[in-house]
């Protein structure tokens, strides 16, 4: 787990640029990604640029339907929505 490795900032800045999430929020960032218009997975992201807890870390990665390694893989840049995408296919979140 590379919990230490991120902050709530880069979290929030990958989920954006990668995935394409939106966040709303006041006391903290939430957002959906969305497939063909249909939202898929929420995800909670504390505001500011926080250390994570390694408990919070993985809670993000279970929102976005991943486990820790895919989540790590998310935020280190080798895995890309179309990958993303795969996974969801491959677990049944989204159907082929």
């Amino acid at each position: 787990m590379k919990n230490s490795k991120f902050d709530t900032f880069n979290v929030k800045t990958k989920c954006e640029n990668k995935l394409g999430i939106k966040f709303k929020g006041k006391k903290e960032f939430n957002g959906w990604f969305k497939f063909n218009n249909m939202k898929i997975a929420r995800i909670t992201v504390p505001k500011g640029r926080k250390s994570i807890p390694p408990k919070t870390y993985e809670s993000m990665a279970t929102q976005l339907k991943l486990d820790v390694d895919d989540f790590n893989s998310l935020l280190e840049c080798p895995l890309k929505k179309p990958g993303y995408i795969k996974i969801l296919r491959d677990t049944g979140y989204i159907a082929n």
